[in-house]
């Protein structure tokens, strides 16, 4: 096959994951307004879910801030799941003498979804809320949460969660990231659905969640994917607020990354709404636009660099392939030279690498089967 095609047609695609979607969401929700919801009457129950594992430096100021949260005391549940946890976790959360709080111990670390089966056995509530320990609410936060669903349609809610920087000198990329994620994110939830979700804080109806498949890296993945199943929506709400301490630091993401992006590959087959599209017309067109051509981007960006470093015929395409040999270059600089990194025409490259890098290996470790669903967590 012609190199100048596949090069054009690799630039294309990358300008699409990157520029072009975002752009064309904008364009297209331009004339959506934003939606206000209306609180129920009553309030629907809710449990919210908690899964540890050796969370104890979290667990207390977790559980106390859960218990806070402005909501009908007589409607919810908190339900901690100690998943194999070998410190104070376990002593922490049973220290507290509250009959709303529901304490589980998996002595067995099987990993996170096996921990959440354990604990939906007594979940009793008719939303379910899922959070991490390390992940803290404002106090009206999961009123908020919850009000999308007084809508029929609507099965799942995700939430905004504003990562806070721990010590560290490098910019939080992670940051700038999640903006550029929210604003994809709100216009899918303004023309139809999310296709994701943040793990962080996200509810959605009791109806929909059964067991999860105790392989699933992307338990909070796999979950909200459940509402689009049963023909629902996943809505984005930004009032509804919480923050993660998190340390600005590339090299625990890129972790993170890698394994989300095994879980992503991992998760595709799982997908019902996938082996339907024209029913769900424009989740599928958002899950691949917006997910699974971002994991697969590597692959073009080296196609990208590949065939542009093969055609030095065309003047055009060796401009772009030295503008490639210098954008790598600065991110290598940002690698080995990391004082460097507060400059942004080196960190975003450096950034920018790095979660690639990461995608890249994730597909790998899905392919070859060595992404484990037990993990030791990234201080995130």
């Amino acid at each position: 096959m012609n190199l100048t095609f596949l090069f054009f047609v690799s630039l294309l695609v990358v300008f699409y994951i990157y520029i072009g979607y975002p752009l064309l969401l904008w364009l297209w929700g331009r004339s959506c307004a934003r939606p206000e919801y209306g609180a129920s009457t009553p309030l629907p129950s809710i449990s919210i879910m908690i899964s540890a594992y050796n969370e104890e430096r979290y667990i207390e100021k977790k559980i106390s801030n859960a218990l806070a949260i402005d909501y009908p005391q007589d409607n919810m549940q908190v339900i901690v799941i100690s998943d194999g946890s070998s410190d104070r976790t376990l002593e922490i959360a049973n220290s507290f003498d509250d009959e709303r709080l529901k304490v589980i111990e998996v002595v067995d670390r099987k990993g996170k979804p096996n921990a959440l089966n354990q604990g939906l056995q007594y979940a009793t509530g008719d939303i379910l809320v899922f959070t991490d320990a390390n992940v803290f609410f404002d106090p009206s936060s999961i009123q908020a949460l919850v009000e999308p669903f007084s809508n029929a349609d609507c099965g799942a809610v995700s939430g905004c969660v504003e990562l806070v920087a721990m010590e560290s000198g490098e910019p939080l990329g992670e940051g700038a990231y999640m903006k550029y994620e929210r604003f994809m994110q709100l216009r899918e939830s303004l023309l139809h659905t999310m296709v994701g979700i943040d793990g962080g804080m996200f509810a959605i109806r009791h109806e929909y969640v059964s067991t999860v498949p105790e392989e699933i890296i992307l338990d909070d993945f796999y979950l909200a994917m459940r509402a689009i199943a049963n023909n629902a929506r996943i809505i984005y709400q930004p009032q509804a607020k919480a923050h993660e301490l998190v340390p600005a630091s590339v090299s625990q993401e890129f972790r993170r990354k890698t394994r989300i992006a095994a879980g992503g590959f991992q998760v595709l087959k799982y997908l019902d709404f996938l082996k339907q599209p024209f029913k769900h017309v424009k989740a599928t067109f958002f899950f691949v636009s917006h997910k699974l051509l971002r994991w697969l981007s590597p692959f073009f960006l080296l196609l990208l660099l590949g065939t542009s470093a093969c055609s030095s015929e065309s003047l055009v395409i060796n401009v772009f392939f030295w503008m490639q040999i210098s954008f790598y270059g600065l991110a290598v600089v940002g690698y080995f030279i990391p004082a460097l990194r507060d400059r942004t025409a080196v960190y975003i490259p450096y950034y920018f690498s790095a979660m690639n890098m990461a995608c890249f290996i994730g597909f790998w470790r899905y392919l070859f089967g060595m992404q484990k669903v037990t993990w030791n967590r990234v201080e995130r």
